[in-house]
């Protein structure tokens, strides 16, 4: 029998202690808004990771706003990178592809968390 999504999330979390269960499951969620938001721009095909982390960026944003920051630091992530080791996990189980192109480097400081998800909602 093979298992759902949320058993395998479950899983990698438990492998990986860095990260919780939501973390994992959130990411795949963000991976596919941004490839629906890519598909409804026209565009077909591969994303890479610095594309990634602004499709992540943006559904945090619509699902926490500015409590972001806040829940991604409880599920474990506290930078870009942090959804490289997610993402890359999720290529070992299966569950994402990558191309011969594709680097876990590609989601280093995509952005800064402080600037993204914290500056963006301060009021001047």
């Amino acid at each position: 029998m093979v298992p759902d999504h949320n058993e395998l999330f479950q899983q990698m979390a438990n492998e990986d202690k860095r990260y919780r269960r939501e973390a994992f499951a959130f990411t795949f969620e963000a991976f596919n808004f941004t490839m629906e938001q890519r598909r409804v721009e026209g565009f077909q095909g591969h994303i890479d990771g610095r594309e990634l982390c602004e499709g992540i960026r943006e559904y945090a944003e619509k699902c926490f706003g500015f409590l972001t920051k806040t829940v991604f630091s409880q599920w474990g992530i506290t930078r870009t990178d942090d959804f490289g080791e997610i993402v890359f996990s999720m290529i070992r189980k299966g569950l994402m592809k990558k191309q011969e192109s594709d680097l876990i480097d590609d989601f280093r400081d995509a952005y800064k968390f402080d600037e993204v998800f914290e500056q963006s909602f301060i009021s001047d």
